[in-house]
């Protein structure tokens, strides 16, 4: 049986068919076994250098993961988009990438996003129905955590977003207090008569992106505003607005409180919270406590203006400080380096009301003319327009007579007419 076995198995290995069918197979199988290999020292290497991360449109952290990337701009080279609905950019329709694999370079390191939906599994309440989405995030020579502070910086951005106004925070005994939320404004509430509440805005973006460029020239990174003018000319909504805009916090000092020391003012100013805005109103307390003499306490002026840019003064928060009173301010104070911008908020003319007219009565824009003619060339500053109209808000055609508005000799011509 043996010798028959092997007279067949020479017979067969003698046969050309035999013997390359024989080395096709063998070379098929070594090439299998090569791309098996392959793949699973592909697999482990994937494992080692690539971090990754998948989450899907069931999760909050899909919104926060896809803020971020709106945010840092990083898909914005991708040439293959899909029209989209708020989910991905959480509040606004428009493009994403569309499934499928994105590459992009963030920190220095390669990354890749990986989009897929699902159109048969389906996600939501039963009036809120869509199709699912999954996320895959990697990044070559990265690392989990990089990845999870992507998610949290969206988290963050995501907190900003939906909140109705900026944060305030009141500096109480030695601490700072959030005793809540004001109302948004947007940098159009701000009734100037030209373009400068634009151009603060503008500054104050610029500022707060600059912290390399500071560095880079060896500069503190500070920034100080003055905005001065009457009562009533907006320069508190001018603050509250530009925190609005730029997603930031107020953090309001009282400096001419009687309890406050030069040095719980400069650690407060050291401590104020991340990404807000320093803002100090009616500085020129400062100087009328001086001025009257009073020795209970509060703050002298050299702390003050060590608080602001002393060795240790705080670095990263814009400093905004107003007053109703220029002249009352000494020099030093406002000189740059401490008050880098000043900014008149000044009386508003005709033209200027006539547009806050129209503003609050949209529907009545033939009363527009009268209204401003009335005025004539008063100057008046926006919380008294703004409170007259409030005040005749039901009857706009007393409110374009401007009765306590205009001046008698207006008045009068206006009733002989």
């Amino acid at each position: 049986m043996t010798e028959a076995l092997q007279t067949l198995l020479a017979s067969a290995m003698a046969s050309d068919i035999f013997a390359g069918g024989l080395a096709l197979g063998t070379i098929g199988v070594t090439v299998a076994l090569g791309r098996t290999a392959v793949g699973v020292i592909g697999r482990l290497l994937s494992r080692r250098l690539w971090a990754q991360l998948a989450l899907d449109n069931r999760s909050p952290a899909y919104r926060h993961l896809s803020l971020w990337m709106e945010a840092n701009g990083v898909l914005t080279h991708v040439r293959q988009v899909r029209l989209t609905d708020t989910r991905w950019n959480a509040g606004t329709s428009g493009y994403a990438p569309a499934p499928g694999k994105h590459w992009f370079v963030v920190q220095g390191h390669l990354a890749r996003l990986t989009r897929s939906i699902n159109e048969k599994a389906r996600v939501g309440g039963s009036h809120d129905q869509r199709p699912m989405e999954v996320l895959e995030i990697g990044m070559l020579f990265g690392s989990v955590s990089t990845l999870t502070s992507w998610i949290k910086e969206g988290a963050r951005i995501a907190a900003q977003r939906d909140r109705s106004g900026p944060m305030l925070h009141i500096l109480r005994d030695g601490y700072w207090d959030d005793v809540g939320e004001v109302p948004r404004r947007t940098i159009d509430s701000v009734v100037v008569e030209d373009g400068r509440a634009l151009r603060v805005l503008e500054d104050m973006r610029w500022f707060y992106a600059a912290s390399d460029w500071y560095a880079e020239r060896g500069v503190p990174w500070r920034r100080g505003c003055l905005f001065y003018g009457p009562p009533g000319t907006g320069k508190s909504n001018l603050i509250r607005a530009l925190t609005s805009e730029l997603g930031l916090d107020i953090a309001t000092l009282d400096v001419g409180r009687t309890t406050l020391t030069d040095d719980a003012l400069r650690e407060a100013m050291m401590s104020a919270p991340k990404r807000s805005l320093i803002a100090i109103e009616d500085v020129d307390a400062v100087f009328s406590q001086r001025e009257a003499g009073d020795l209970r306490g509060g703050i002298s002026f050299s702390g003050l203006l060590n608080a602001i840019d002393g060795v240790g003064a705080q670095e990263g928060r814009a400093l905004v400080m107003t007053t109703n009173h220029l002249d009352r301010l000494d020099p030093v104070l406002i000189r740059p380096g401490r008050a880098d911008l000043h900014v008149e908020m000044g009386l508003i003319g005709a033209g200027t009301a006539r547009r806050l007219f129209e503003r609050f009565f949209p529907g009545e824009i033939a009363l527009a003319p009268a209204f401003e003619r009335v005025i004539g060339q008063e100057r008046l500053s926006p919380a008294v327009v703004q409170g007259w109209l409030l005040a005749h808000r039901d009857n706009p055609g007393v409110a374009a007579r401007a009765d306590a508005l205009a001046p008698v000799s207006v008045r009068v011509a206006t009733a002989a007419e």
